[in-house]
């Protein structure tokens, strides 16, 4: 069977859903080891995400020196290694330190298996990032559920053991299929391009917003879950399994619906129906119905990233990682103060009030990706009127 780089990117996207479900799957079972409460978890998650965000963010400078390629040979075996360490930790030291390494791991493999994504696409000359989020966003669900059973059933560490086939895979399709160079070529081209700043960093905070709203779900639902049914501990990853099944559906299908419908109006509607997904939930409902709303939310939330990020890369052709990184790192603002503002309203009005707040960020990010339309088509009109006449 011939590999297409294509199918190789995808493996690693899907690779990427893997490690992280099952660590979302594993970490109820590891909070009661460990000891960390929701308020403690709400400031690890904050360092976590700073920690990914700072990778990310350094995604330009690193692909000054090393092409698509080489950076994800090299990162993913120690994503693999970071993900197995957070499922050994004994205490809150240990949780926190590995969770943050862990985090660190993660921000580099996001950054330059996306930024590998936008440049298919772009050779493709069709859409094809919403479908390769969807590898993630199924993965990471059928994981979740996996690593929660296992963790409870048997032992975390135990929930490793199913990811080593998928990172075998992912890596022998990346080393026998993406070729060396074309990112660095484009990496070198950064000294005549200039990057339109303000279409990206309002880019930049419609992802932090939604991607602040989609950690809610992943970080958060098993915890609810477990604690609205403690029998069931064992299937408390049915939260992020629902949500990554119905997110990462929606995205298989997201490339055509992109191009049926367009990139905006699906976001107006996306973030309309991620708002109702989070109501409901903030409304202390049972079970079954937290259930379903984890699933409205995903469905809701599917296409937010994907469409946002291949905009970052089309209006930044020549100078993708540098765009992605300044995209990840404005991003990041609200991904980094969203984890303790959660934490704390956990432990002050319970585990249902966090999702009222990411009800709120959705209205608040929808008010930002009208600005962003503005400033893309802007940008659009300007890089026209600069070619030059045929």
């Amino acid at each position: 069977m011939k590999i297409s780089p294509r199918l190789a990117i995808a493996l690693t996207y899907m690779c990427f859903g893997v490690c992280v479900g099952v660590n979302i799957g594993a970490l109820p079972e590891l909070q009661t080891r460990t000891g960390v409460t929701a308020y403690i978890f709400g400031y690890m998650a904050a360092l976590g995400t700073l920690a990914n965000i700072a990778m990310m963010t350094l995604g330009g400078t690193i692909n000054k020196q090393f092409d698509h390629r080489t950076v994800l040979l090299f990162i993913m075996p120690l994503v693999f290694v970071s993900m197995t360490y957070t499922l050994t930790v004994t205490s809150v030291f240990t949780f926190a330190f590995s969770f943050i390494v862990f985090n660190l791991m993660l921000g580099t493999l996001d950054l330059f298996m996306n930024a590998e994504g936008a440049s298919i696409e772009h050779q493709a000359g069709k859409p094809i990032f919403a479908s390769l989020h969807g590898t993630t966003l199924l993965a990471m669900g059928v994981f979740a559920l996996m690593g929660s059973y296992i963790s409870v059933t048997y032992s975390p560490i135990y929930a490793a053991l199913p990811t080593l086939p998928m990172f075998a895979a992912a890596y022998y399709a990346v080393y026998t299929t993406i070729p060396h160079g074309v990112s660095h070529t484009e990496a070198v081209e950064k000294k005549s391009a200039q990057l339109p700043v303000k279409a990206l960093v309002l880019i930049g905070a419609v992802i932090g917003l939604d991607v602040a709203c989609e950690l809610s779900c992943v970080q958060w639902a098993g915890q609810l879950l477990a604690k609205l049914q403690p029998s069931l501990a064992a299937y408390s990853g049915l939260g992020v399994a629902f949500y990554c099944l119905c997110n990462g559906s929606v995205r298989l299908v997201g490339d055509g619906l992109r191009k049926r419908f367009g990139d905006m109006p699906l976001m107006y509607v996306s973030f309309i129906i991620g708002t109702i997904g989070f109501t409901i939930l903030g409304t202390s409902p049972g079970f079954a119905v937290s259930v379903f709303a984890f699933a409205l939310a995903g469905m809701g939330l599917a296409l937010i990233f994907p469409c946002m990020f291949s905009i970052a890369g089309q209006l930044a052709p020549q100078t993708r990682a540098a765009a992605l990184g300044l995209v990840s790192g404005i991003g990041g603002i609200p991904r980094f103060l969203f984890p303790m503002l959660l934490g704390n309203l956990a432990a002050i009005y319970g585990l249902n009030s966090i999702y009222v707040a990411a009800a709120v960020t959705c209205v608040v990010a929808l008010g930002f990706t009208a600005w962003a339309s503005v400033a893309i088509k802007q940008q659009n009109r300007a890089q026209v009127s600069l070619r030059p006449a045929s």
